[in-house]
This record gives structure tokens, C-alpha cells and sequence, in this order.
């Protein structure tokens, strides 16, 4: 009897915490089909008539898919460097016999607590005086090199649940540490470095105050600043406001929807041994 009600008090809260989830989800997908009057009178009611008049607004005032794709060029090739280096990095420290690895590894994870705002202005003016503003390259690096640090921490636990006889025994059959990293580590370790690449991505994608101080002139400019000057510019017409965030939102939640099941298995490896 307690085990039961056990269980249903577990699937109450966690029902709880799905609909809390899901529902701003819904709330803005449903608004963002209603007019301005409509939402006036009664933000919580169901559409009456369905209307894309707030995404044809969206598009014919922002440069809303243009600053899409400006995320996509900058947040792609940044994911696939920092899990690239992160992985790498990881592998060093957990299955390479390396002196002070651990002084390294903690000295590297210090980075990791700094405040990326503390950075920002001396960054800004070094590639404001290379004559690099308002270029996806550097903002590329920056980017990459602020989550190596994050990745390498997940992706150390990780590697240490990696057997360290699988290494041996490789090492054994004459194979070099590349090798060792390129056949072995990345195989196994795969569904781990699926999940840090997909926490960059988010990373990146939500980020504002890197991409406003970057990337700040309107042929750069990403989504995150885009969507942070829709507040104010369509304070009157929140429906378009609900369609842009709904918009900006689907990315991470498609990318969420095709890995899900390898995001969770790599969540999970390495945090039992």
C-alpha cells in the first residue's frame, strides 16, 4: 500500500513538473494564432479563428530567419570545435599518464566559474582593434573556447568510466594514443559527447550578451538579440512577441526531439561506476 502511494505521489510531482514544462509551450504556440484584440480580451481563451497574421507581421518587420541562420553559421562549427576539444582534452586527463593532470585539469576548470561578462569588454576591444567586429569568426573562437572547459568536466566522468584494461589492451596491440582516442574513446564514449554537444548548443544558442557585444550589426546579428528586441518593439501586438519566442525556441526543441534518447543515456554514463 505505501509502495503504491509512493509511486503515485512520484507520478503526481512528475506530471506536475511535465505540464509546468510544456504548457508556456502551448501557451505561446496558441497565441501566437490569435490577433491583438483577441489576446486583450482574454489571454487564456482558445483561438477562435486561426490567423498567421503575427508571423507575416514577424517576418515583413524583423529579419527574423535571418538572424536564424546567423546563429546556425556561428553556434554549428563552435559545437562541433568545443565537443571535438573537450573530448580531446578529456582523454588526456582521464587515460593519458600526463604530469600534474590533475593540476592542469583544475587549473582549466577555474575558467569554467569565471563570469563570461568579466571577459567580454577585453575581448571586444582585441578584435575591435584586429578589425574583426562584427565577424562570425571570432565570435566562433570565443565562443569554443568559453565551453571547452564545461565540456571537458562532463566528458572527463564521462571517460573514467571507460575501462582502463579496454586502453590497455589496445596500447598492448601497439596501437598510438591517437589511435587509442580515435578508435576506442570516441566509439564508447559517443553518447557522452552527443549530450555535451547538445548542452553547447544551448549554450550558445541562449546566449545574449556575447552575441549583442559581437555580433551587434543587423547583417550578424543572431536570434537571442533579435528576439530580445521584439519585447520592445511589439509590446502592443504580443502575439507576433509569442510567435517570434515559439520560433526561436524550435531548434533546441527539434534538436531535443531527434537525440533525445542519446542526451539521456549520455546524462547518465559515467555517473555509475
Amino acid at each position: 500500500m505505501k509502495s503504491r502511494l509512493s509511486r503515485g505521489l512520484v507520478f503526481t510531482a512528475l506530471s506536475l513538473v511535465g505540464v509546468s514544462t510544456v504548457y508556456p509551450l502551448i501557451f505561446m504556440a496558441l497565441n501566437s494564432m490569435r490577433t491583438a484584440q483577441a489576446f486583450e480580451v482574454n489571454p487564456f481563451a482558445l483561438p477562435t479563428h486561426w490567423s498567421l497574421s503575427s508571423y507575416s507581421a514577424l517576418f515583413s518587420q524583423v529579419p527574423f530567419l535571418q538572424s536564424i541562420l546567423h546563429s546556425l553559421f556561428v553556434v554549428v562549427p563552435a559545437v562541433i570545435l568545443a565537443t571535438f576539444a573537450s573530448s580531446l582534452a578529456a582523454f588526456v586527463f582521464t587515460k593519458v599518464p600526463i604530469k600534474l593532470g590533475n593540476v592542469l585539469f583544475w587549473t582549466m576548470l577555474m575558467i569554467m566559474f569565471m563570469p563570461g561578462i568579466v571577459v567580454l569588454l577585453p575581448l571586444y576591444v582585441e578584435v575591435a582593434r584586429t578589425g574583426l567586429a562584427n565577424n562570425f569568426a571570432p565570435a566562433i573562437l570565443i565562443y569554443t573556447a568559453i565551453n571547452i572547459p564545461y565540456g571537458t568536466y562532463l566528458l572527463r566522468s564521462n571517460f573514467r568510466a571507460i575501462p582502463n584494461s579496454v586502453v590497455e589492451a589496445a596500447r598492448v596491440d601497439g596501437a598510438s594514443w591517437i589511435k587509442v582516442y580515435w578508435r576506442v574513446i570516441l566509439p564508447i564514449g559517443k553518447p557522452g559527447m552527443i549530450t555535451v554537444g547538445i548542452l553547447t548548443f544551448l549554450n550558445i544558442w541562449n546566449d545574449l550578451f556575447i552575441s549583442l557585444v559581437l555580433l551587434h550589426a543587423p547583417n550578424t546579428e543572431m536570434v537571442t538579440p533579435t528576439l530580445a528586441q521584439l519585447s520592445g518593439k511589439f509590446t502592443s501586438d504580443i502575439p507576433v512577441l509569442m510567435a517570434g519566442l515559439l520560433l526561436g525556441a524550435l531548434p533546441t526543441l527539434l534538436l531535443y526531439a531527434v537525440t533525445a534518447r542519446v542526451f539521456i543515456r549520455g546524462m547518465l554514463s559515467g555517473a555509475v561506476r
